[in-house]
């Protein structure tokens, strides 16, 4: 049920418009995308709004073109004095908000000097393992005592939603002091089993780096860490997350990248600027538990289907990582299929075989 439209009449130009108040408008807006199931939302000068349904990009129909004036108001509505000041000096912000009794991801940037913003919807509810729809194999990461577990996938492919599960099922099963370092935070963890820490960049604790510095001087089971998108900060990262997964901890990594291939080849990248290739890729072959990847597809009839790589760092594996021939990691999944491997390329194959997907929808 929509909220009653409120009035309010501005001055602007020295011109009277009037418009619905921008928190009610913003809350309507955001109810009939959670209505919708949609995923993200997009507001942009000179466009009605635009929801992201089960992969589908479209205009939400009974809404004018935001203008300028209404995307400022609607901003002020859910930003705090020192976030607007944040804004301005920065020309971007990403943050995590609780609008309209629902929880979302809200990217703040301009663009030909004019204020957009996305939401993205984060659901309350944590799913199981079976209900994402991963693999077995998938599963028996769970058992993993230390390493390194990387999640991939491009942006929107559920990566977070997996990473969350793991955490949640690990936090319902096992007894494990788990630290988070996220920018921004966005499931909220309640202890149930384990201990769990979250700590956001830039309130709870400086830089990622500082973040992972605390790991070394605290009994540290499980460190989650959500995509990292400053290149520098990665790879500065980087050399303390080797550090801690040749201890006696997890890290669960999150990489915005669409292949095992191409995720190893990102860490290896920012590793040796600060230690040799070679002995980059033996830390690497010691350290990798394995790879997920991750991909969302339109199912039959409506909603999504995942699509997943899974690379597991066994005897072959390690060698070629050893070796430099991690373009030839793809044959291993070919031919590892009994130990649980598995391509993107056969993931969305064995969708399409189902009749779970069309294959122009891939």
């Amino acid at each position: 049920m929509f909220a009653p439209k409120v009035l309010n009449i501005l001055i602007i130009s020295n011109s009277l418009f009037v418009m619905e108040v921008p928190s009610i408008l913003l809350n309507r807006i955001l109810s009939e995308m959670a209505k919708k199931n949609g995923s993200d939302l997009h507001l942009a000068v000179g466009s009605s709004p635009m929801i992201r349904v089960d992969g589908k990009f479209s205009a939400m129909e009974g809404y004018e073109m935001m203008t300028s004036e209404i995307l400022s108001k609607i901003s002020e509505t859910f930003l705090s004095p020192e976030e607007i000041v944040k804004l301005k000096d920065n020309k971007s912000l990403v943050l995590v908000k609780n609008i309209a009794n629902f929880r979302f991801r809200i990217n703040i940037f301009f663009q030909k000097g004019l204020l957009s913003l996305s939401f993205h919807y984060i659901s309350s509810v944590i799913k199981s393992f079976p209900e994402l729809g991963l693999s077995e194999s998938g599963a028996n990461f769970l058992k993993i005592n230390s390493g390194l577990l990387v999640i991939a996938g491009a942006y929107n492919s559920g990566k977070t939603t997996t990473a969350v599960s793991f955490i949640e099922e690990i936090n319902k099963t096992s007894v494990k002091n788990i630290v988070t370092i996220e920018d921004p935070i966005e499931c909220l963890f309640i202890s149930k089993q384990s201990l769990i820490t979250q700590r956001q960049v830039g309130s709870d604790v400086k830089t990622v780096i500082d973040g992972l510095k605390y790991c070394f001087n605290e009994d540290v089971d499980i460190v989650y860490l959500n995509e990292i998108k400053d290149e520098e900060v990665f790879d500065q990262a980087m050399i303390k997350i080797f550090e801690l997964a040749s201890g006696n901890s997890l890290v669960i990594l999150e990489i915005n990248t669409d292949s095992s291939i191409k995720v190893l080849e990102k860490i290896l990248a920012g590793v040796s600027r600060k230690m040799t290739p070679e002995a980059a890729r033996y830390n690497l072959a010691d350290i990798l538990a394995g790879v997920i990847v991750q991909k969302l597809v339109r199912k039959r009839g409506g909603g999504l289907a995942l699509a997943g790589e899974i690379l597991l760092n066994n005897y072959a594996a390690k060698a070629l990582i050893r070796e430099g021939k991690i373009y030839q990691l793809e044959s291993i999944m070919q031919t590892s299929k009994k130990e649980g491997m598995i391509t993107m390329e056969k993931s969305l194959a064995n969708l399409i075989e189902s009749g779970e997907v069309r294959r122009e929808d891939i």
